[in-house]
């Protein structure tokens, strides 16, 4: 990772990494609040990971799924679908929530008893990377949600209460999670360059996703297929492309949003 005269990675201001401690105190809750709701966040995440894995080891879920130019197809999951989910971008983006949150956790925690936190004394470019990561899971569940619901969910709504809980647990309570890490924290607006990792991301995710058809034998996502038509695929990759900016563009007005209003707020009652 390159670094600027001055010993920085690009993207950390002359100011120094969070200088305000933003990532671990809310304008709404206190401290020790806000790593509760992370943890409890969390371990949501992980329990639903451990309770899809163990009932998909004794059990077949049916799900059936569509896409725009592609008819009503149904994936019947097993044992198999354990391993087979470490390729879904759907497991993949829930993982990673699971993972922020503890992460996100444990530093606020520490924050709220001692004051201070080891996120802040890690070297810069591990500072950055959390930058990122940050960036990453306040966007990708709503481009999973979208795409779920609006192109690829086929209905009828499953009876099975396990089917149903899953769904809203990672193409439902995702967005949700993201939505509460967006709004709860201090942060500040990301750099407009981190469009260019979510883009990275995505691309390295296609890359996993032709690499597991090649080794695995499937398709994580139909539309992938080129049986198809490339055209199919390059309209794809370029609406997926173009949603990912948008959502960016809204997560950012989101925080700048919310920054405002706790700022115009701290002043009203500055004057009374």
């Amino acid at each position: 990772m390159s670094v600027d005269k001055m010993g920085r990675p690009p993207c950390i201001p002359p100011t120094g990494f969070d200088p305000k401690r933003t990532f671990v105190q809310s304008a709404f809750i206190s401290p020790i609040m806000l790593a509760t709701v992370r943890a409890i966040i969390s371990l949501y995440c992980f329990t639903t990971i451990i309770v899809c894995y163990n009932w998909l080891a004794h059990n077949h879920s049916k799900t059936t799924l569509q896409d725009v130019n592609i008819s009503s197809y149904t994936i019947i999951s097993g044992s198999s679908g354990i391993s087979q989910s470490f390729s879904f971008f759907t497991y993949l983006t829930y993982w990673s929530l699971g993972f922020y949150f503890l992460f996100a956790s444990i530093h606020t925690f520490r924050f709220a008893f001692v004051r201070s936190t080891w996120l802040h004394k890690w070297p810069k470019p591990l500072q950055l990377l959390h930058s990122f990561y940050y960036t990453t899971i306040t966007c990708f569940p709503f481009l999973v949600s979208i795409v779920f619901w609006g192109t690829m969910y086929s209905g009828p709504w499953p009876r099975g209460r396990f089917e149903q809980w899953i769904n809203i647990s990672i193409h439902g309570l995702n967005s949700l999670f993201a939505i509460i890490e967006i709004m709860l924290p201090a942060t500040i607006p990301f750099p407009w360059t981190h469009i260019s990792v979510l883009l990275i991301v995505l691309s390295l995710y296609l890359g996993l996703a032709y690499l597991t058809r090649w080794t695995g034998g499937f398709y994580v996502y139909e539309w992938m297929n080129p049986a198809h038509g490339t055209v199919s695929i390059v309209l794809h990759i370029v609406c997926y492309t173009a949603g990912i900016i948008i959502l960016f563009s809204f997560v950012q007005g989101s925080i700048m949003s919310r920054n405002y209003l706790t700022r115009t707020i701290y002043q009203a009652n500055m004057r009374f």
